[in-house]
């Protein structure tokens, strides 16, 4: 497996970030893949990415449990000045959506915005699908229901399981153990107090460790108002059948080596069972679009080109 790192030279530029000439659409990157033993070969090359346009690229961001769209607002800035389209939804009871998260029972229900957006589409377009934390099952159903639609689908720090929650190994890899900060999470009750969970939201003096502590100050504090009780019962229930045509729909994984909530080795267990096309690496926190913007935009501009068919 590649371990990859972009090392780039860059001016100032908004959103705390450096910024290469031409607003983003032209950089030249140094692309190093490191040797480790018994697994990598050194690998060096210059990579130009100044003649990449993907003017026709249209990116559809996926938010986690308890985040909304508003968590892409650093992605979706640099993509657009960068003339790619973007779309980010909000699921069921996230971000703006006005339901109570313990009134979504089902995934099918959590996930319709997205299917609806994805159905809505022309039927000769295709799309990026990015997907971070539980979002990756979104992204999973939603190319499972629209492979043709799907050019490409990505998992940032995700849950990435062929077939939803099916076995217990599914349950270990895909489901964030929070138990060495305590008592983390609020629950909620929808069915009754002696029913399972129906939402969960981390309580808010850990939201920073667990989640953010690898971020800018103002970002975890931006995430500490916005964020709402996820659904837990319907994601946790997320289980699909396939018949192979997902396998047709390229795959890359955007680990991230610093994560409380995915941590490495659970991500690095679904990368195994269920190979992607091409793993990159980061050296976040799990909220990479908070703490690594730039170098999360530049691993989805070059999947794009990658995998995505894209010139």
């Amino acid at each position: 497996m590649k371990n990859i790192k972009f090392y780039v030279t860059r001016s100032r530029g908004a959103l705390g970030e450096k910024k290469t000439k031409g607003l983003w659409s032209s950089w030249e990157a140094e692309r190093m893949v490191e040797e480790k033993p018994e697994e990598e070969t050194i690998v060096e090359e210059k990579m130009e990415l100044s003649e990449v346009h993907l003017k026709t690229a249209h990116f559809v961001l996926v938010h986690g449990i308890s985040h909304g769209a508003w968590c892409w607002y650093k992605i979706r800035c640099l993509m657009e000045n960068s003339g790619y389209k973007v779309s980010c939804v909000d699921l069921k009871s996230a971000g703006i959506d006005q339901s109570d998260a313990n009134s979504v029972l089902s995934f099918d229900d959590y996930n319709k915005p997205l299917l609806d957006l994805l159905s809505a589409l022309p039927e000769n377009e295709q799309v990026i699908l990015v997907g971070h934390s539980a979002g990756g099952l979104n992204v999973t159903q939603a190319t499972i229901k629209f492979p043709k639609k799907i050019l490409l689908a990505v998992y940032v720090a995700a849950t990435m399981l062929k077939h939803g929650f099916s076995t217990d190994q599914d349950f270990k890899d895909g489901v964030p153990d929070l138990s060495e900060f305590g008592d983390v999470y609020e629950l909620g009750f929808g069915l009754g107090a002696d029913k399972p969970p129906t939402s969960a939201i981390v309580k808010k003096e850990f939201q920073r460790k667990i989640s953010y502590q690898l971020s800018p100050q103002e970002d975890s504090t931006l995430a500490a108002m916005l964020l709402r009780p996820g659904p837990l019962l319907a994601i946790t229930s997320a289980h699909f059948e396939e018949d192979g045509v997902i396998d047709q729909v390229p795959r890359v994984y955007v680990k991230t080596l610093h994560d409380h909530v995915v941590k490495p080795e659970q991500q690095g267990s679904m990368v195994k069972r269920w190979p992607p096309s091409e793993v990159y690496v980061l050296h976040s926190d799990h909220s990479p679009m908070f703490s690594t913007p730039f170098l999360l935009f530049g691993f989805l501009v070059k999947a794009a080109a990658s995998y995505g068919g894209l010139k």
